[in-house]
């Protein structure tokens, strides 16, 4: 999907969620509301009838212990961040841009993995709430042109008078579910794909891998007898002389077969696109094109979460964290924090962000 198909996508969609709210917007109930703002913001508002239920207490010390190891992981990483930038020089953050440096299949990816990072965020604060006798109004998701964004609205009296583990247990609940998925789907990433080897994307016509017959979907174990890795690969494509890479392949529906690929010397790159290689266990059981997209999916969950909770982690006026410290330690001392962490982060970003 091209940049055009894109923005006309989106601009159909929008034209029809407009179309579609002017008709049904008689026909709102008394517990759920729906609201369009600038044509291109549409959010969906529910009251929520349960009771809180209490006793969790245990709950809210296990939350809050989490938490507070995420926040000293966080920092930890800020600081480095900000050094690597001040004394280093080094690039090292990248900003994610919907569209820019986020597009096709990806930006489907990232928006799915930001819905189902955002809903559980917000429902862990509601539960939590819940759970430590927190009350919760109303519940509902937003949708800004193409993200979506969930959110919760709990009982801002009886959370004020709550106890000051509750208040930070539902603060950083969120935190400690999104630190959970991105750990969860590592794991899954860790038993689908293999240390070594790599999948074959694509070919490109003229280049020793063409020459050799390698096809997409193809997938390299072994070249030359070593395990294949991207820097082995490097090494004998970097010399200048000519060889023959032997490479074990693993092709679906054949099997294992070896191909021989030949490079002149002052050919330096094999000529292909590659993509993770599954696991020996997995060879045979998925298709290669369901394999990349289950692993790409997977693989942004993992970022999305990731950033989530490192961005919600630190003390920033708009994040958990922010107001968590200044539940803490106070307004006052709170502000000091947030405007210091502000600053640290603009500082880190200055210097090592790229797109």
């Amino acid at each position: 999907m091209d940049l055009l198909q894109a923005v006309l996508s989106i601009v159909v969609f929008w034209v029809v969620v407009n179309l579609v709210y002017l008709l049904l917007k008689r026909m709102r109930s008394k517990e759920t509301s729906v609201q369009l703002y600038y044509s291109i913001v549409l959010v969906v508002k529910r009251g929520y009838r349960g009771s809180p239920r209490g006793g969790g207490r245990l709950l809210a010390w296990v939350v809050v212990a989490i938490y507070a190891c995420i926040l000293v992981y966080s920092t930890y990483i800020l600081i480095l961040l900000v050094y690597a930038g001040l004394f280093m020089g080094a690039k090292s953050t990248v900003i994610l841009v919907p569209g820019l440096n986020v597009t096709g299949l990806d930006l489907v990816y990232f928006i799915l993995a930001v819905a189902i990072g955002v809903s559980l965020h917000e429902y862990l604060h509601a539960k939590i709430a819940l759970k430590t006798g927190i009350s919760v109004k109303s519940y509902g998701f937003l949708l800004a042109l193409i993200l979506p964004v969930a959110f919760v609205e709990v009982d801002e009296e009886a959370f004020t008078k709550a106890r000051k583990v509750v208040k930070v247990a539902v603060l950083s609940a969120g935190v400690v579910v999104n630190l959970i998925i991105a750990l969860v789907s590592t794991g899954i990433i860790m038993l689908l794909v293999s240390p070594t080897g790599f999948m074959i994307d694509d070919v490109q016509f003229g280049t020793p891998a063409s020459r050799a017959g390698l096809q997409r979907g193809d997938i390299v174990y072994e070249i030359n007898g070593s395990a294949a890795t991207l820097d082995v690969l490097r090494s004998y494509m970097s010399r200048n002389e000519s060889l023959t890479l032997k490479l074990s392949v693993y092709r679906p529906g054949v099997g294992f077969i070896e191909v021989l690929a030949s490079k002149e010397p002052s050919e330096r790159l094999l000529g292909v696109l590659v993509a993770p290689a599954p696991s020996k266990n997995l060879v045979g059981l998925l298709n290669p094109l369901v394999f990349i997209s289950i692993v790409k999916a997977i693989t942004w969950i993992y970022i999305v979460n990731y950033s989530l909770a490192f961005i919600n982690t630190l003390p920033l006026f708009i994040t958990d964290g922010g107001r968590i410290v200044r539940e803490v330690a106070g307004r006052r001392i709170g502000d000091i924090v947030n405007y210091a962490t502000l600053v640290a982060l603009i500082v880190a970003l200055l210097f090592t962000a790229r797109i």
